[in-house]
């Protein structure tokens, strides 16, 4: 239950992917409480049924969100209307059928069942086996914890140190030091995600990411407390007990929301603003929320044929809930209604709208076409930079008070139409029908005979935003495929460009092998195809012509990590370069594996693998091996995948696989980084002759400068030499249990958790040969 997902979503209503709180118009159905605020150890409570903390604040059960028939759990407050915000516990287990459904504790762990099957269980902080009397209690604040009854003060686990998009008066962001946990609220739609983290840099600073975008904010003394130096901050409660408040995080936007009661402003009840982060809509971003646009004086308008998703909020000065149409799109009716998609000029804007996505169209009209043939195009423009097209939803709408300006096409539904003549319509279009019969079968026929000709490429059914190439205009770009970058198993790279004003280098992968080829290909796409990090490679786009498979990726210019520590003619990466590609990695496994609902195991890391752009930013690239692992499952046995020298214990001995085989390869890789050698090249001196044996003894004994590349010459930051060694160590440990998570290895080598010396794993003892010498080479 560690985070949200980035490879697809639930149908609509999108907000139920959410972790924590959704804010939402909608009745939830009405459930019967139940007496009490507790769940016993071996009992638990009906799918029908809810428990309301003490003070009768607050509600735990299954809820759905409108019209949804999906159900999850989650705590509401429950002296509000139904419209109040829900507070997610477990948001990946979906229950569909309510009578079936049931929360239990057993051994110590929180569990959703559904017709007797585990949905999911809470994990057991500390050490030790779990208390007998283990029970799950919600508390007034709203937290709902797993303590043992005969030591209250001892948590196994709570709802807080998940809050998802939503933080309740009392509960914590930051790094808890009881856990290890780095608590982080998180958000999730169709089309965008983000985090809000503390930044102990500063007073009561926080990073705000959207996207991959990071801005800096800070919370002022009077909402928050500080704890541990900075490094965690308590919300605080209101200052009146007769007040309801939260803090929400929603399209790139903070706010600490208060319940007001008949609001003079708006003569109605809602939700307030009192603090918020951006504070006005002239910063840009999502204030204005989807099809919002700010104006000049400061005010959110919906554009024109859009209108507020929730009034009385609009009313009320909060706006980040955005527009809806006010009329559905035709390809959104599935013909059910009858009316004209159109697009309206939306002029006077101050710059573009955010996130747009570059086409090949050539003229405007073409660029309006390729927006109309994908019933996800929201708007486009094409300009001297060439075809822009949104897909979703439009953010960033501000309109400008002096020029330059900027203009846009927003899709828009038209007024429906008459039915006037609608029987006359339909006898022409009958007859001309019938005339045309015999023309259509006598092209499907000719069709048919020359469609690998005529059909170059094949569009896939895939999420996300790529680019459908064709095979014309890859092979344009890459000049008949003449400058190749490199080959290997998979196939071969191509170096290419990309025609048309402001021209895009791009690195053409051509993969081999039709079935492996195919299996390869759609893991890629289906993988990296939908996500977004600054540490993972983007795939641009993609083109299939008969068994030909081409992924189309951003043109790394600096190559792989593999070529600049291990070949003798690149240019020597200084330790400071080193330590950044190596928090890069880091940072791009932990999003993989806990930034997502379905866990992505790469499968296959290794400096191969890992790119480099012009300021030798780490990007792990080749997802062609990579296992996605819902969150309800812990591992996966699957057939041994990846790379000899990499793999962890548990490929070579056949047990299921977790996240924690990448750990183990990053591991590998860390200790390449740092000796510019290959691990599995044998020493040719000293006691251990297998370098990570060799690194874990000299790490335990604190002799880090032996394993520095001698090409550095001793030039390291010593205290981050030594971290970078003992994570490594740490993450090629024989038990996956005793391997830190890659959330754990980033605050490792951030140097927010002290990190300790290493045991050598017992798999190496066996490799022992005598006494340790700081004097190796490789073997000839």
């Amino acid at each position: 239950m560690e985070a949200v997902r980035c490879v697809g979503s639930p149908s609509r209503p999108a907000p139920s992917t959410f972790l924590l709180l959704v804010l939402l118009g909608g009745a939830f159905l009405a459930v019967p409480a139940l007496a009490g605020d507790t769940i016993l150890p071996g009992e638990g409570i009906p799918g029908n049924q809810t428990l309301v903390s003490k003070n009768g604040e607050f509600e735990l059960g299954f809820f759905s969100v409108g019209t949804s028939i999906h159900r999850f759990l989650a705590v509401r407050f429950k002296k509000m209307p139904t419209t109040s915000p829900k507070f997610w516990i477990r948001n990946g287990a979906v229950i569909t059928d309510l009578s079936a459904a049931a929360l239990e504790v057993f051994g110590g762990s929180l569990c959703i069942k559904e017709a007797g099957a585990s949905l999911w269980c809470s994990s057991v902080a500390g050490d030790g086996p779990p208390p007998p009397s283990a029970a799950a209690v919600l508390l007034d604040s709203g937290n709902l914890v797993v303590r043992d009854q005969a030591n209250n003060s001892r948590i196994l686990w709570q709802s807080f140190d998940y809050p998802g998009d939503a933080l309740l008066p009392g509960a914590r962001l930051g790094f808890v030091r009881e856990t290890g946990r780095n608590v982080s609220m998180t958000y999730k739609d169709s089309s965008h995600n983000g985090t809000i983290s503390v930044d102990q840099s500063r007073r009561n600073g926080f990073v705000l990411t959207i996207d991959g975008l990071d801005s800096l904010g800070t919370f002022p003394d009077w909402m928050v407390t500080s704890q541990d130096n900075g490094s965690l901050l308590i919300l605080n409660h209101p200052e009146s007990p007769n007040v309801t408040e939260f803090l929400q995080f929603i399209l790139g936007q903070v706010s600490l929301m208060r319940w007001s009661e008949n609001s003079a402003a708006a003569n109605s009840s809602g939700w307030v603003a009192r603090w918020t982060f951006p504070s006005d809509c002239k910063s840009g971003g999502f204030f204005c929320g989807a099809f919002g646009a700010c104006t000049s004086n400061g005010k959110c308008n919906c554009l024109d044929g859009f209108e507020p998703k929730y009034p009385a909020e609009w009313g009320l000065g909060y706006f980040a809930t955005g527009c809806l149409r006010s009329l559905p799109l035709s390809c959104e009716t599935n013909g059910q209604t009858e009316h004209d998609d159109s697009f309206i000029l939306v002029d006077k804007l101050q710059g573009l709208p955010y996130n747009s996505l570059n086409d090949l169209a050539q003229s405007d009209e073409v660029c309006k076409q390729a927006c109309f043939s994908k019933c996800y195009c929201v708007a486009y423009v094409y300009d001297d930079s060439g075809c822009k097209l949104w897909y979703d939803q439009l953010y960033n709408l501000s309109f400008a008070s002096r020029p330059p300006y900027s203009k846009v096409y927003v899709r828009w539904g038209s007024k429906l139409r008459t039915n006037n003549g609608i029987h006359t319509r339909v006898i022409v279009s009958l007859v001309v029908g019938l005339i045309a019969v015999t023309s259509v079968i006598s092209i499907l026929a000719l069709l048919w005979r020359y469609r690998r000709d005529l059909f170059t490429c094949r569009k896939f059914e895939v999420e996300g935003s790529l680019v459908f190439y064709t095979y014309g205009q890859i092979k344009k770009a890459t000049s008949n495929f003449s400058d190749k970058l490199g080959e290997g198993g998979f196939g071969s790279v191509f170096r290419g460009t990309m025609p048309g004003p402001g021209s895009i280098v791009v690195a053409v992968k051509s993969l081999k092998g039709r079935g492996h080829a195919d299996k390869q290909f759609r893991a890629e796409v289906q993988t990296v195809g939908v996500i977004k990090h600054t540490n993972l490679v983007r795939l641009l786009g993609f083109c299939v012509k008969g068994d030909m498979r081409l992924l189309v990726y951003e043109y790394m210019p600096n190559g792989s990590l593999e070529s600049h520590l291990f070949s003798e003619g690149s240019n020597l990466l200084n330790w400071d370069l080193r330590y950044q590609i190596a928090l890069g990695i880091a940072k791009g496994l932990a999003y993989l594996h806990e930034g997502c609902e379905d866990c992505i195991i790469h499968c296959d890391i290794k400096p191969e693998n890992i790119l480099l752009d012009e300021e030798f930013c780490a990007k792990i690239s080749d997802f062609g091996m990579a296992k996605l692992l819902g969150r309800e499952f812990n591992s996966a046995l699957t057939t041994i995948r990846g790379t000899m020298g990499y793999l962890a214990p548990e490929w070579i001995s056949g047990q299921p696989i977790t996240k924690k085989a990448d750990v183990y390869s990053f591991g590998i890789v860390l200790l390449e980084i740092v000796s510019g050698r290959r691990t599995t090249k044998r020493l040719k001196f000293g006691s251990h002759r297998y370098f990570p044996l060799y690194a874990a003894a000299q790490v335990n004994e604190g002799n880090v400068l032996c394993l520095l590349d001698s090409r550095l010459e001793g030039n390291a930051n010593v205290n981050e030499l030594d971290i970078t060694c003992r994570v490594a160590c740490w993450c090629i440990q024989d038990e996956e249990d005793d391997r830190p998570s890659m959330g754990q290895v980033v605050r490792m080598l951030e140097g927010v958790v002290n990190t300790g010396i290493p045991p050598i794993p017992s798999s190496f003892q066996n490799l022992m040969e005598g006494e340790n010498s700081c004097i190796y080479s490789d073997e000839g």
